[in-house]
């Protein structure tokens, strides 16, 4: 039997001339995206049927919705599958760290009349030295740092692109102070570079985590990993940083190996942390394919 026929259902509504208006006089708004094209009428205007016993919205017995066409009355289900919870996978969460260079300035001495340096005095601004990435349930990372010509030149366009790819494909974007530090950089030099920033990603911040959870002596990473007795960060000098900046190879390596340590640990924090994170990342059915496919 059809399911408009099974669930029946007549349209509450009137035409007057080229306007729909619903018994009360007030406008049907259009479903969401999940309903097609009517297929009576092709028009793409619904509301809920509502069950008058219950005064909830029917459902198929498969879990989709049921909405009426409020042009033509036929009553027709959600287009998407519905996905019983216990069958759906995590979502993916990406935990990314990003390394930045210092900026350069001019300046009177090492004191600061004001508490900001002059942007009239800037000589160089921060460029991204590379980035790391990996995802949650899989042991591989992804990192990506510049050249030392690019270092040198303080040119990071040739690294932004497949951070961006990244971050654009994951559902959840996972770091230490990544709402204050990481989002920030990353939309700030994809900006820049012509890359729309991202911005409609749930994020998971571990150190968000450790200051409203909990009271340790330190919500550094590298205190943290220690704490839960994981290994800690690897040590890179202020030096280190001053000659990657200005192009030494070996520098560059040992900022990456850096990097690529501090996603790990940090994954491993966030183990640790997600049971007491008082969220749920069950979105529904994820693909796979994110990074299975990578080269």
């Amino acid at each position: 039997m059809p399911l408009s026929t099974a669930l029946g259902g007549t349209p509450s509504c009137i035409m007057d001339g080229a306007r729909l208006f619903a018994p009360n006089g007030l406008r049907r708004k259009k479903a969401g995206s999940s309903m097609r094209l009517c297929e009576h009428c092709s028009r793409r205007h619904w509301r809920a049927k509502i069950n008058p016993a219950t005064g909830l919205q029917v459902k198929h017995k498969n879990g989709n919705k049921v909405f009426v066409c409020i042009y033509c009355g036929h009553v027709q289900e959600e287009e998407h599958l519905f996905i019983p919870p216990k069958e759906r996978i995590k979502a993916n969460i990406l935990y990314i760290d990003l390394e930045i260079s210092k900026s350069v300035y001019y300046n009177y001495g090492a004191k600061v009349p004001s508490k900001y340096l002059r942007t009239d005095d800037l000589i160089q601004e921060n460029y991204m030295l590379g980035w790391a990435a990996s995802y949650m349930g899989n042991d591989r990372v992804w990192s990506q740092f510049v050249t030392p010509q690019a270092a040198r030149a303080a040119d990071e366009s040739g690294i932004v692109k497949r951070l961006w790819e990244l971050m654009d494909a994951a559902e959840i974007i996972a770091g230490h102070n990544v709402d204050g530090f990481d989002i920030k950089h990353c939309n700030t030099k994809f900006d820049k570079h012509g890359l729309p920033p991202i911005v409609d990603k749930k994020t998971i911040d571990t150190l968000k985590l450790a200051r409203s959870k909990f009271r340790h002596e330190s919500n550094k990473l590298d205190y943290l990993a220690r704490w839960y007795g994981l290994s800690g960060k690897e040590e890179v000098t202020d030096n280190d940083w001053k000659a990657a900046m200005s192009g030494d190879k070996k520098a560059l390596n040992k900022a990456e190996y850096y990097c690529r340590n501090d996603v790990i640990i940090g994954k491993g924090l966030l183990d640790k942390f997600l049971p007491i994170a008082n969220k749920h990342f069950r979105f529904g059915a994820i693909k796979k394919e994110t990074y299975e496919n990578e080269k």
